[in-house]
């Protein structure tokens, strides 16, 4: 991958990481960094770390920013976390977004992690960037510091695994919350005695 020249503007972004930025926008997401990694990863040129106050939101702003770049002709290369949708990622090569629970990217800190990364200036307002009223909410439990180096989350092995999802051209949203048929059956197997009460 060349070197990418350093973007002062956002405008001047690739323009389907500024599509997926403007989508993750439009959910209310916060404190958006764009890093650019080219020389320090050596597997992407580009990071995009986005907060959000809950996990549905999470979930919200990884679908919003999959189905923008749907319509530009783009699929994730992989796609991992979204069984709590506390950390999603999207990997589409050139660029790699993580999508964090607020307390859990405070928690894991990837900024830290690239920290000779330039940063691309996005000039947006003071509300967008402003984390303050997410600072009491609950964060997960801290994972033993092996997690940290996770690959599957951006640490410091290969970015994925050869199980890692993919999406299917046929899913409508590969990152809904709803049960499928076969789930409700199993549910409704797990339980061979009388009724319970509600």
């Amino acid at each position: 991958m060349p070197h990418p020249a350093t973007i002062s503007s956002p405008d001047d972004l690739p323009g389907d990481l500024r599509a997926a930025l403007d989508a993750a926008l439009d959910k209310k997401a916060l404190a958006p960094v764009v890093l650019q990694v080219t020389a320090i990863a050596g597997y992407t040129d580009w990071v995009l770390i986005l907060s959000a106050r809950s996990e549905r939101q999470v979930a919200a702003i990884a679908d919003a920013i999959v189905r923008a770049l749907k319509q530009r002709g783009r699929r994730p290369r992989g796609v991992d976390g979204f069984d709590g949708h506390q950390w999603d990622l999207l990997d589409y090569d050139d660029f790699i977004v993580h999508v964090f629970h607020h307390p859990v990217r405070t928690h894991f800190d990837l900024e830290s992690m690239w920290s000779d990364a330039p940063r691309v200036e996005l000039g947006l307002p003071p509300e967008v960037m402003d984390t303050s009223g997410l600072d009491d909410l609950f964060a997960m439990p801290a994972e033993p510091v092996e997690y940290r180096g996770d690959a599957r989350f951006g640490g410091f092995d290969d970015e994925f695994d050869d199980d890692d999802d993919e999406f299917d051209d046929d899913d409508e949203s590969a990152l809904s919350d709803e049960p499928d048929e076969s789930d409700e059956r199993a549910e409704s197997d797990e339980h061979d005695g009388p009724p319970l009460e509600a």
